[in-house]
């Protein structure tokens, strides 16, 4: 696994198996532990628990790969990451008209169940949803799954392909087959898309974290 660019063989190897595998255990291992509708202060630290997947990638990154954070796409923030970052965000809003009718040919069960879970969340810890996972999940399936396993296969596309597979099932156990499937896939293409295109991790997570944020606002009761 090492072969190209020197990667340490296992330190790489388990912050890619918790980039890839690492968020959707956390929905099924907690639901298994807790039901469905843990605790308020478990949810939280379930939360934090899940920041702390990026900030384990981030030290596999700078201490056991002894790389910079330019290696996963991480660079200054200038104008024309703010620019980027806003104009993917805007565009995403544009996707449900594309996948809204794959969404309901696959079936919205489990949209709607993750819809009334959230629901049941007050708004202040919604909020720190959208904002966090959204970031977590750029370090894990953009800039660090898109790059390591680009740097192993020797193809970026593969690396983004394969990750954003990964992103797409990922999001089953908590939003079903049918809305992982018919929206968060194709979302996930959109995003390694334009990481592929710009690697400007900063400019992915305002997209991200600024969508997630504001659909955690307008979730009803």
């Amino acid at each position: 696994m090492n072969g190209h660019s020197g990667l340490p063989k296992l330190p790489t190897s388990l912050a890619l198996l918790a980039a890839l595998v690492g968020p959707p255990l956390f929905v099924l291992v907690p639901n298994w532990l807790f039901g469905r509708h843990p605790a308020l202060a478990i949810q939280v630290i379930l939360q934090a628990a899940y920041c702390g997947l990026a900030a384990l990638v981030v030290w596999v990154v700078v201490r056991r790969e002894h790389l910079s954070l330019e290696s996963i796409g991480v660079r200054r923030p200038d104008l024309t990451t703010l620019i980027s970052g806003g104009l993917l965000w805007g565009s995403l809003y544009l996707l449900p008209l594309m996948t809204q009718p794959l969404v309901n040919a696959l079936g919205t069960d489990g949209l709607e169940a993750g819809l009334k879970e959230l629901a049941l969340l007050p708004v202040w810890f919604r909020v720190i949803v959208g904002l966090t996972g959204g970031i977590v999940e750029e370090t894990l399936y953009r800039g660090y799954a898109i790059e390591r396993l680009a740097a192993i296969t020797g193809r970026r596309w593969l690396g983004g392909a394969i990750s954003a597979t990964a992103f797409g099932l990922a999001h089953i156990p908590w939003w079903g087959v049918g809305f992982a499937l018919g929206a968060d896939l194709p979302f996930g293409i959109v995003m390694t898309i334009f990481y592929l295109w710009r690697r400007d991790l900063v400019a992915n997570m305002i997209a991200h974290s600024g969508g997630l944020t504001v659909a955690m606002l307008t979730v009803a009761p």
